[in-house]
């Protein structure tokens, strides 16, 4: 069954990419989903010549995967407090997944203590962003990610 799951990272850094937001408050979705799409279309056109992204929405881990499953993803911002699956655990599952363990995460997260931060980061989290963010802190994220995409 892993066979059929879409690999990360395929295509070239000029295919449109496709961008995961993950949070179970639909407030932060939407905000974090109108930043991106502001950002990401100047970011990647000009910086990395992908002609546009793709932004799709998850209440929590568990839809998350289930996405990840029926699409490629190619970046993810995760929040961490969340229900049925959270984000700690997301990333664990996500990183023992062959097929999403190469994705980028951002965790943007009001859970701010160095325990959690470090926990993140050891699953694989590349970006820590303090909720709540600003446009800056959402394009500096953006900009570092679409780097590690591009390795």
């Amino acid at each position: 069954m892993a066979q059929n799951l879409p690999v990360a990272m395929e295509g070239s850094m000029h295919d449109r990419k496709t961008i995961l937001v993950v949070d179970d408050i639909p407030l932060m979705r939407t905000m974090l989903v109108k930043y991106i799409k502001t950002l990401g279309i100047k970011i990647l056109r000009e910086s990395y010549g992908v002609p546009g992204i793709d932004v799709l929405e998850a209440p929590n881990g568990k839809v998350a995967l289930q996405k990840m499953r029926e699409q490629r993803v190619d970046l993810i911002f995760l929040d961490l407090m969340m229900p049925e699956m959270d984000g700690l655990t997301f990333l664990g599952v996500k990183r023992e997944t062959p097929a999403f363990s190469r994705i980028p995460v951002i965790v943007c997260s009001a859970l701010g203590e160095k325990d959690t931060v470090d926990k993140a980061k050891d699953l694989g989290a590349k970006a820590y962003i303090m909720k709540p963010f600003t446009l800056k802190t959402i394009e500096e994220s953006l900009r570092k990610a679409m780097d590690i995409v591009k390795e």
